[in-house]
């Protein structure tokens, strides 16, 4: 049924859907993911069209950014023949061909634009962005406001102040851990091409793009265009006026290619008013007939989004045939382990840990990547029921609930508290979940009273803590029963607080992130998504947001019982789908000995804390308030004014204003950038003020985040500091800490290494810090077999004396500090692919001096050049990289066509093998770290982690013995599961603060 026109009105929200570009976004995003689903039935290619129809859904139903669209225009480019072709034969003639899976989908795209009841808009001799542009105007002139959908940076010249973009690979999975949604406005647009969006073009124009074959200018990049239109305005003043331009080979290229910089900005500017073939007012969005657009999908065989658009529109979709013109026809050819998406048969059999292997049917017999397959189907044939989630608030139900999970073996949970903070936060209730829509919750600490009104008291009926807990404990720690969570540590560490120690548990974030780390986000709400089709509760949505949020145990039980066992029913169903791919997929050594075991490490680690010394932290906010202070006198001796530093717009009228500094450039609102870079970059160059200022942010960041900020995170009961690891953060295994961050503290600087003082032993006690010596260089030398690098760790050598003298012909004895300092720079820069102008700029020194330096070190370790190139080609071929023990660090991006997020995932990918296998041995040797101690009767207590380092509290009277304990299990933790040719070295001592260990 096609929409009824209407006229376009202010307020209107009119979504232009960049659709060509749509369609291989989601072609390429689909066969990242399993190609079982990319095909039907009968072999046709399909996995395009389902993701193209699920966020084609989402736009239909929710809209993006928090805006619904009053009309929706998905516009495709009818052929490459555009009138630029005839202006430039050239032009985007270096494209390939589409890919043989993707051809026949793009008639299935029209369809399934015709399915959700909107018209596909395509015209001759135009481009998809030529009819955005349009559209986009004529909406604007009406009054309305524009979202394009798209992440092409070619319509950037379109954004205004009515008038956005939004990159459709972001917010794909709203809830807890997802990717924010990423909505692009002038600003961005400023950070990315350097100029507002009435400027992209003369800067497309300069810079050229090869991707399309626009020539440009040769020699000219984003940046230096960028540089060049700030300064003179526009493309037709800076060519009249290229004599003028003073670095000669610049001011030549410019007056050679002028016709090129001509031809190139009529290729880039889009054309604005296009006679278009389908009106705006047809782009009217109304909810879609629900019956032929279930019978597309079902003629598609796309199983989950047909099951989610009939419970969204109230149709039966077993009482709706698959569109017959579109079901198979018997073209393709069934066969092969691309057969098509399916759905689970009822009574599809669990697997459960410790019983019977009759109890799990014919699934028991299933090899492992059929199981994780028949689980994935099951999983998503079963809809998620709220109305059948049961509210306990009788012990006797409680304790039956607890009597069947330690019956079956398996039971979901989570916790509802009044905070993120696990150390704080009070317990709410508990919700389980022993199978799909059977799942329940237990509240214990409920005050609301609903409707907005609260009492001062408990709702009444609820069970009494003590009670609940009593009941809980002996199932939660039953060794026979797996306690299956998300994000697990947090849950584990919550109720530690109330006596229960959980044990034995699987978390399903954890799983994720040793099946998929870099792929997607591991949050429950992106997960369920993701691999059920379902959208959880919002926390938002029970708790309120901003000024109104209330917290957990104001709401009422109804509405806090469906979100919380809602947790614990989706969490037990990821378990299901996820857990047997560890198998399939050969990850399980990954997640059941780096992973797992890590959870309870953690959980202790920040249940002890650390103490800090708040006088000291007094002090020295003092002394950088003073030290501040004295740089403000310099910054306004230096400007001849006193000005504000910490307002970027009076430091940007005194650097580029008053005294004319090079490479200013304007924000959207007319005010100079004082982004960081500009000032590294000046002050690089020598200029002292910018330098000043720099010194100034520096004092003033270390005052805000640490000095002032750390008392602020004391625990009231335990009078210590416990910061929160993350897991599952990263792409590489390496932690993250949070609440407080303590792994970015500074250690370079004086100020830093002060602040690492405030942490301090407890009377009686000592500090001691054990820090892995180079093991990235150490990782290099051996992934990378380089022969003198290896001999030189086994002899015990000053790698950076020996990198130096084999560089420079200097003998190590006679090495000067000087040359040593820039061998060190080099070495440790390689490992992270630094560039001959970063090089230049740590050292000091001319580029293309620095270039030499990088040239002549693979020339002396031509392995490490090899390394690189086999990792790079490995990784473009397979999507990932691996860590010595197995890890799969995923860079998707690495064969982007954007030469620098290509070459970022490259750098990623050569560093993560390095930094991957760091990270896993740290794990290792903490995991192991524990046991070791308890076996020496040793009482050391095991506090932080920081990147290659551990901290621990130790007893006076233990230090001597516990050092070399410490030093013996980090040294060997690679063993037995890889042998290290290159010895590992620990450097560890102890002291009375942080700082005076390391």
């Amino acid at each position: 049924m096609s929409p009824s026109p209407r006229p376009i009105k202010p307020g209107d929200r009119v979504f232009l859907v960049d659709g060509s570009s749509f369609v291989f976004r989601a072609y390429f995003q689909s066969i990242n993911q399993d190609r079982k689903y990319n095909f039907r039935s009968d072999r046709l290619p399909t996995g395009a069209v389902r993701l193209f129809c699920t966020k084609l859904f989402q736009f239909v139903r929710d809209g993006a950014v928090g805006i619904k669209p009053t009309h929706l225009a998905i516009i495709f480019d009818k052929s490459e023949d555009s009138f630029r072709k005839a202006l430039y034969p050239a032009y985007k003639a270096n494209r390939s061909d589409p890919p043989d899976e993707l051809i026949p989908q793009f008639p299935l795209m029209r369809e399934a634009v015709r399915a959700f009841g909107l018209l596909p808009v395509e015209q001759a001799r135009y481009e998809a962005d030529d009819l955005i542009a349009t559209y986009a105007q004529q909406a604007v002139k009406a009054g309305a406001d524009v979202l394009i959908v798209s992440a092409d940076k070619d319509l950037m010249q379109l954004i205004g102040p009515h008038v956005a973009m939004y990159d459709p690979a972001s917010g794909e999975s709203g809830g807890r851990g997802a990717r924010p949604e990423r909505r692009i406005g002038e600003a961005e647009v400023v950070e990315y091409f350097g100029v507002p969006p009435d400027k992209v073009v003369d800067v497309q124009a300069l810079a050229g793009d090869s991707t399309d074959n626009v020539p440009g200018v040769p020699g000219i990049g984003i940046k230096t265009a960028a540089q060049l239109i700030n300064e003179y305005g526009d493309l037709d003043t800076l060519l009249a006026r290229a004599g003028e331009i003073k670095q000669p080979k610049r001011r030549q290229s410019l007056i050679d290619n002028e016709e090129s910089a001509r031809i190139s900005k009529q290729l880039v500017e889009l054309v604005r008013d296009v006679p278009v073939e389908v009106s705006l007012e047809d782009l009217v969005l109304e909810e879609p007939d629900a019956r032929p657009l279930v019978a597309f999908l079902k003629a598609m065989e796309f199983t989950t989004i047909t099951r989610r658009v009939a419970e969204a529109y109230g149709v039966d979709p077993s009482a709706i045939d698959p569109d017959p013109k579109l079901a198979p026809q018997g073209l393709f050819t069934l066969g092969g382990e691309d057969a098509g998406e399916t759905t689970a048969g009822e009574g599809a059999a669990v697997v459960s840990p410790g019983k019977p292997a009759a109890d799990a049917g014919g699934e028991v017999s299933l090899k492992p990547a059929d199981l994780a397959q028949a689980r994935a189907e099951a999983a998503r044939a079963t809809p998620v029921n709220r109305g059948a989630y049961r509210t306990i608030t009788d012990l006797a139900e409680l304790e039956a609930w607890c009597a069947k999970a330690i019956d079956q073996g398996v039971v979901a949970f989570d916790t509802e508290t009044t905070s993120l903070d696990p150390m704080s936060a009070d317990l709410v209730g508990v919700s389980l979940a022993l199978s799909p829509n059977e799942a329940c919750y237990i509240p214990l600490a409920h005050v609301g009273a609903g409707d907005g009104l609260f009492s001062e008291g408990l709702i009444a009926g609820q069970i009494p803590l003590e009670k609940a807990i009593a009941a809980l404990k002996p199932m939660l720690e039953d060794a026979g029963t797996l306690k299956i969570g998300q994000n697990a540590k947090y849950d584990v560490l919550m109720l530690s607080r109330y006596g229960i120690t959980v044990a034995p548990i699987d978390c399903t974030m954890c799983i994720s992130y040793a099946l998929d780390a870099g792929l997607n986000g591991h949050g429950m709400d992106e997960l369920a998504v993701r691999h059920l089709g379902h959208t959880p509760i919002a926390f938002t949505e029970v708790v309120g947001k901003g000024k109104g949020q209330v917290t957990f145990d104001k709401i009422a039980l109804e509405p806090a019982t469906q979100y919380a066992a809602e947790d614990a029913d989706v969490t037990l169903r990821l378990w299901r789908v996820l857990k047997p791919r560890l198998a399939a997929e050969g990850r399980a050594t990954v997640y059941e000995t780096l992973e797992r075991p890590l959870i309870p490490v953690l959980t202790r680690m920040e249940a002890r804390g650390i103490s800090i010394d708040k006088a000291l932290l007094a002090r020295l906010s003092s002394e950088f308030a003073q030290g501040a202070a004295r740089v403000e006198d310099e910054i306004a001796e230096i400007a001849g004014e006193k000005i504000n530093v910490g307002s970027p717009k009076q430091m940007g009228d005194i650097l580029f204003g008053k005294m004319a500094l090079p490479g200013g450039s304007k924000t959207p609102t007319g005010a100079w950038s004082t982004k960081a870079n500009v000032l590294e970059e000046l002050a690089e160059a020598g200029h002292v003020l910018p330098q000043k200022i720099l010194e100034w942010r520096q004092l003033a960041k270390l005052r805000s985040t640490y000095t002032d900020a750390l008392p602020n995170f004391v625990n009231r009961d335990t009078h210590r500091v416990h910061t929160s690891y993350a897991l599952a953060a990263t792409t590489t295994g390496r932690l993250s800490s949070s609440d407080p961050n303590l792994q970015n503290i500074p250690v370079r600087t004086e100020e830093g290494r002060r602040i690492r003082r405030a942490f301090v032993a407890e009377a009686g006690n000592k500090l001691v810090s054990a820090d892995y010596s180079q093991i990235e260089l150490r990782l290099l030398a051996e992934i990378a077999e380089i022969p003198a690098l290896r001999q030189a760790f086994k002899e015990g050598l000053d790698i950076h004396a020996m990198t130096a003298s084999e560089m420079f012909g200097v003998p190590v004895k006679d090495m000067p500090s000087e040359v040593r300092r820039r061998a060190k720079a080099i070495n440790f820069g390689i490992i992270y692919g630094i560039s001959a102008f970063g090089l230049a700029n740590q050292l000091g020194i001319g580029r293309e001096e620095a270039g030499q330096y990088i040239k002549r070190y693979f020339e002396r370790f031509p392995g490490i050049r090899d390394y690189m190139e086999v990792t790079k080609t490995f990784c473009r071929e397979h999507g990932y990289v691996e860590t010595l023990f197995g890890r799969r660090c995923h860079y998707p991006d690495i064969a982007a066509k954007n030469p620098s997020i290509r070459a970022f995932n490259e750098r990623a990918a050569i560093n993560a093998r390095l930094q991957g296998t760091a990270a896993d041995i740290i794990r290792r040797a903490m995991i192991r770290m524990e046991p070791a101690l308890e076996a020496a009767r040793l009482s050391a207590r095991m506090l932080l982690q920081v990147h290659d380092e551990l901290v621990f509290e130790v007893p006076e009277a233990e230090v001597e013995k516990t050092l070399p304990l410490v030093r013996e299990v980090m040294e060997a933790a690679a063993a037995p599961a890889v042998s290290l040719a290159v010895p590992l070295k620990v450097d560890a001592r102890a002291a009375a603060n942080w700082d005076e260990a390391h």
